[in-house]
């Protein structure tokens, strides 16, 4: 914790007199009310001071930083939490060409595997109507909280506990190919393919591969569907390599309205802990799946309508059900299950979400919603209604 105050105070001051020409100061608050119907009270509250510089390096590079302080309430107890975010270096030498080093920005298609801030250095090309964009990654100094990598029970561990700052520690390497207007329609494909290999010293590791491949396919004027395959090879310590899949598809429908508004309706299915062949889908970053009750994509399945508006130039408003299934019977847990439940029903939830932005760099928002665990049949008939209730502000000096 020292360590990444004293890299940020570097930053902080040093920056600003090396290159003036852009910097600004955002400001977010964020409070969380999450827990079952008989409880109440705050669950966590962030304030964080976000600094940021971005300065031009002549004709063809850049250089941008962001690093922030929080003060967060979490567990009954207030902690300082220093962080850097995005600090990158941009070079571009040829007009097609783009090199970026340091803590950047990368994801694949559809954000099923890999999504967030890296560290490392990325290549992005430009040819025959199509791009082409590649990386090599560490994972082991980044803020576990934010990289969000727990793909086995130790990194589960490492995650929860109190007195360890960095992720997991993973060597990754990514490689993305995007092709818009095929055949000379508004179709595009993207096919990825990314490496992980496990570097923590730990007699458990797993090391995976993924091919991933996502279509979109605009059906006329107001509709527009994508959709996305990801094949995972794993490796584990103790287990022969097993194979396992996640799929999704997407339908976009712009209504027809005097507002702007979009429907929006998604499915998306991982494989579960199986047999020796095809096993758990683990990704490589944890993308919470839901508004409730929030599993990753690994033995689950949903089904998701979402409802999305600008009722005003300054309010924003967005409605969205979803239904939960698991594909096995041991990766998803929870206290109040029914452990003799063979059902693969989770559940349902609601959520609601209302934006306003009266300036363009001032933005108040407040979101919740409810799981309903009596809608399905894997929790005890006695568990609770859940909520999960966050209000947020941000301003941008």
């Amino acid at each position: 914790m020292k360590k990444n105050l004293l890299v940020l105070n570097f930053f902080l001051f040093i920056i600003p007199v090396c290159f003036p020409q852009d910097f600004g100061l955002i400001l977010n608050q964020k409070a969380l009310f999450s827990g079952e119907e008989q409880k109440s009270g705050m669950d966590e509250y962030i304030g964080t001071a976000i600094p940021w510089f971005a300065a031009p390096l002549g004709d063809r590079a850049d250089l941008y930083f962001s690093g922030g302080l929080s003060a967060q309430y979490d567990d009954e107890e207030w902690k300082a939490l220093p962080e850097i975010y995005r600090f990158e270096f941009i070079w571009n030498p040829l007009p097609d060409l783009r090199l970026e080093f340091g803590r950047i920005p990368f994801r694949e298609n559809r954000s099923a595997v890999m999504t967030g801030l890296f560290d490392g250095a990325a290549a992005g090309i430009n040819f025959g109507g199509g791009r082409l964009h590649t990386g090599l990654f560490y994972t082991g100094i980044l803020y576990k909280k934010t990289a969000h990598i727990y793909m086995n029970p130790k990194d589960r561990a490492d995650y929860n506990d109190k007195d360890s700052y960095f992720a997991s520690r993973r060597l990754v390497a990514a490689l993305n190919w995007e092709k818009t207007s095929v055949f000379d329609t508004g179709n595009s494909l993207a096919l990825n393919g990314i490496c992980q290999f496990d570097l923590n010293d730990t007699d458990a590791r797993i090391h995976s591969q993924y091919l991933e491949a996502a279509f979109t396919l605009p059906l006329g004027a107001r509709f527009n569907t994508v959709s996305a395959a990801v094949i995972e090879l794993a490796e584990e310590t103790g287990k022969d390599p097993y194979a396992a899949f996640a799929l999704s598809a997407e339908l976009q429908w712009l209504l027809p309205t005097a507002v702007s508004d979009i429907l929006t309706i998604t499915g998306r299915f991982s494989s579960g802990a199986w047999n020796d062949m095809f096993g758990l889908f683990i990704p490589l970053t944890a993308k919470a799946q839901g508004k409730v009750l929030r599993p990753m994509l690994s033995g689950i399945a949903l089904v998701e309508a979402a409802y999305s508006a600008r009722l005003h130039r300054f309010f924003s408003a967005t409605i969205s059900g979803a239904y939960f299934f698991r594909t096995d019977k041991t990766t998803y847990a929870a206290p109040d299950m029914d452990a003799g439940s063979a059902s693969p029903l989770l559940g349902g939830e609601i959520y609601g979400g209302l934006s306003w932005a009266p300036f363009s760099d001032v933005l108040f928002s407040l979101g919740g919603g409810v799981f309903l665990p009596q809608t399905g049949k894997v929790f005890s008939g006695i568990a609770q209604v859940k909520y999960r209730v966050e209000l947020a502000a941000g301003i941008s000096l």
